[in-house]
């Protein structure tokens, strides 16, 4: 009877997990970074489109205090900004009826990877309503990830 409901329970759990998952890598927090650059997943002209996904991403950021650059203002930075400094990179990818979106943030000083969030969802990668499902999944565990690490806190007016 007791494996009966240890069984039960377990497949109750399974089906309520959520479809995304945050890994940092150990010792990383978001709190000491103040800029973010943007990026696809690679530089090559093959890379796929991202939809408006990488602006998105880029307000969100916004929104929790980074300051979203550019790889020439990068550049410029002194070496003390540049230790301040993320690149997110975003990845969105599709099967038939299912969008895999990724978003993954390295420390560009040391190239390491210091974070990611993994997310998938139902539906085609060319309606709107599906990736932008997506992307909330995504946004969700980014937004929990920088409330903790930051202590910040963003609420929306009501108007």
């Amino acid at each position: 009877m007791k494996k009966l409901a240890a069984l039960i329970a377990v497949l109750v759990t399974a089906g309520c997990s959520t479809p995304s998952q945050l890994v940092y890598s150990s010792g990383f927090s978001f709190s000491p970074y103040d800029y973010v650059v943007v990026a696809k997943p690679d530089s090559r002209a093959t890379s796929p489109s991202l939809y408006g996904m990488d602006v998105e991403l880029a307000n969100l950021l916004s929104r929790y205090n980074f300051k979203v650059v550019g790889d020439n203002e990068y550049s410029s930075f002194s070496p003390e900004n540049k230790a301040k400094t993320l690149a997110a990179r975003l990845a969105i990818n599709a099967s038939d009826k299912r969008i895999n979106m990724s978003v993954s943030f390295d420390d560009l000083v040391s190239g390491r990877t210091g974070a990611s969030v993994t997310t998938y969802t139902k539906g085609k990668i060319f309606k709107l309503a599906d990736r932008t499902k997506a992307f909330d999944n995504a946004a969700k565990e980014i937004v929990a990830a920088f409330e903790h690490d930051k202590g910040l806190t963003i609420t929306e007016k009501k108007r």
